[in-house]
């Protein structure tokens, strides 16, 4: 059997010569120090959380905004094609109105020419460089719309193709801020 002796004794520190109450500084300075240090990088983890929601809120309320406008632009370009406006043509199909409309003017002239008369044979020769025109007008706008160039869209259509590209980059955004809140 153990004698009483050999027992460790009740106070560890009892057979330690190295004084308490520096000791008990020393742990409450190295906890008070761990406590701050974490207390400091919360803090500082709950601005970028803070500055990650304001940025959320500033993207939501932009793709709010590009909404209203796209939906405007398409009012628009809708009113403009159901008038007839030029703002819902193309620079291209312009093209080929102009040469329709010109080539109507010179059938119009031949009409109204007296046969063989210098005139009709200026005239016939002017609307066969006007039906050439129509052709290759023709030709390049149907090549830019397969193409998908903006030469073949009208000034509204190129409105609503733009708000619909910012409302794709707002929500990329949003989908970027949501991310790095959750990563938070």
């Amino acid at each position: 059997m153990l004698k009483e002796s050999s027992v460790l004794p009740r106070n560890i520190w009892a057979h330690i010569h190295i004084p308490i109450k520096p000791l008990q500084r020393a742990c409450m300075l190295a906890v008070a120090t761990a406590f701050t240090l974490s207390a400091g990088v919360a803090i500082a983890q709950s601005s970028v959380i803070k500055e990650d929601q304001a940025q959320l809120k500033a993207d939501k309320a932009a793709q709010s905004a590009e909404r209203m406008q796209l939906k405007a632009d398409q009012k628009t370009l809708k009113a403009d094609t159901k008038s007839g406006r030029m703002a819902a043509e193309s620079k291209d199909a312009d093209k080929v109105y102009e040469d329709r409309q010109a080539i109507k003017g010179e059938k119009k002239d031949i009409a109204t020419d007296k046969r063989g008369s210098l005139q009709i044979k200026e005239d016939k020769s002017v609307l066969s460089s006007e039906q050439k025109q129509l052709k290759a007008d023709n030709k390049t706008l149907k090549a830019d719309t397969k193409s998908g160039r903006m030469a073949a869209e009208s000034k509204d259509a190129e409105k609503v193709y733009k708000d619909q590209q910012a409302l794709k980059g707002e929500q990329k955004d949003i989908i970027a801020d949501k991310a790095g809140l959750k990563a938070h």
